[in-house]
């Protein structure tokens, strides 16, 4: 700390938090024109802080450099600061879900552009990353018809990211079909990875809307979904489907329809799913 006296004879003191007031000479700086300005407490010296830009693979480590440095990580499209031994970030990151960090710092939060409608939103819990709603990750562009076929045909192929799921994540898989009145069997089949999760049969009613839930019981390659059952909660004559998918690698999920007569028509009419 310093002190002086200013032109009236007060005493004044300075330190790091009441830095002296800095008189600019016209022409110094960027000043108007050539008008003379004074810095004061109330006017103080305009500062430009300089942020240097770093992709995630060039930067420093936070230990190498002054504690409370800033930096710009372009790859995540987040303002950074060290705190001695790890960069915090200053805002929310930007990724897809392929290319996030690895390990996600307690709070971090991120943008994965690549998943849900408009992107989502997930907090690091020093670990891993979990999302913080629920999320859409498909719907059905148009309706698709079977008919003439008896065969069993795929209507429609969700694919879920490498690890999306988690260990206790649940899809939420709502079909909606409109099938040809009678009392002949149209069917509806939702496979994971290839395995045989649910089956719907739809006779003598024009339309059905389901719910099917996949749910990972704590282990990201183990499964237990409901069979046998439209409506998605409820008693079922099926028993609970089990199924051992390696979900940390991308799994697919495929919607299929088949006829026991090719003059009806099964048609799939919208489908979304959901993460939760």
């Amino acid at each position: 700390m310093s002190a002086f006296l200013d032109e009236t004879g007060t005493l004044i003191t300075v330190d790091h938090s009441n830095p002296l007031p800095v008189a600019l000479v016209a022409g110094f700086t960027s000043l108007n024109d050539g008008e003379l300005k004074t810095a004061s407490y109330a006017n103080p010296l305009p500062v430009t802080v300089v942020t240097t830009d770093y992709t995630e693979a060039e930067l420093p480590d936070a230990d190498d450099v002054a504690v409370g440095t800033e930096v710009f990580n372009t790859t995540y499209q987040v303002k950074m600061r060290s705190n001695g031994t790890d960069w915090e970030w200053l805002g929310v990151g930007k990724s897809t879900w392929a290319n996030k960090p690895a390990i996600a710092q307690q709070g971090q939060i991120i943008c994965i552009t690549d998943v849900g409608e408009n992107g989502s939103l997930w907090r690091g819990d020093g670990t891993g990353w979990v999302r913080l709603n629920p999320i859409k990750i498909f719907s059905l562009s148009a309706p698709f018809s079977l008919t003439v076929s008896t065969s069993v045909v795929t209507l429609a192929t969700i694919t879920i990211p490498a690890g999306l799921l988690g260990a206790n994540g649940k899809l939420k898989i709502y079909p909606l079909w409109a099938t040809t009145n009678n009392a002949n069997v149209k069917t509806l089949r939702l496979n994971i990875g290839g395995v045989l999760c649910s089956t719907m049969v739809s006779q003598n009613v024009p339309n059905n809307s389901g719910l099917v839930i996949i749910r990972n019981t704590n282990n990201e390659a183990a499964q237990k979904c409901s069979s046998g059952l439209v409506a998605g909660i409820g008693p079922s004559y099926g028993s609970i489907a089990a199924a051992t998918i390696d979900t940390t690698a991308a799994t697919t999920v495929t919607i299929t329809g088949q006829l026991a007569v090719g003059t009806d028509t099964l048609t799939l009419e919208d489908l979304f799913v959901e993460l939760s």
